[in-house]
């Protein structure tokens, strides 16, 4: 099964990096310049995964995660982030929206890390939905 992975950065070499890194991995890849544009896109779609940059313009990457929870609550948020020194730290006082974050520059084996390891926690997510929903009926 594909899962839908969404990027957003104001950078095109950045989401052409990316989009070139996961070209192999089972996964239909999004990139947006703009997160408005993504916003605009978000309801249409399942998404597993969104990887956003902390300071993308417009919106700024944790208001843009907090955004995508409230309509999606299982997708997994990912922030890339060029504060290396506060990066584990934050780990911790985001946990609703955002399940990891990666330093930038990015590192090609973290990035891929994150992601395989929140498509896995997207997918205990859906599980836990749909054996719930199943429970209501059988009751």
């Amino acid at each position: 099964m594909k899962y839908n992975v969404m990027f957003v950065d104001e950078s095109i070499s950045v989401l052409e990096s990316l989009q070139w890194l996961f070209m192999d991995e089972p996964y239909y890849l999004f990139a947006f310049d703009n997160p408005i544009d993504a916003l605009s896109v978000i309801k249409s779609l399942e998404w597993a995964v969104v990887i956003v940059d902390q300071s993308i313009p417009k919106l700024g990457g944790l208001e843009f995660l907090k955004r995508v929870r409230a309509n999606l609550p299982n997708t997994m948020g990912i922030m890339m982030t060029d504060y290396n020194e506060i990066t584990e730290a934050l780990d911790t006082f985001y946990p609703d929206c955002v399940y990891r974050f990666v330093k930038k520059p990015l590192d090609n084996n973290e990035i891929k890390q994150a992601v395989k390891m929140a498509i896995s926690c997207y997918k205990k997510k859906q599980l836990a939905k749909r054996m719930l929903i199943f429970s209501k009926i059988s009751s």
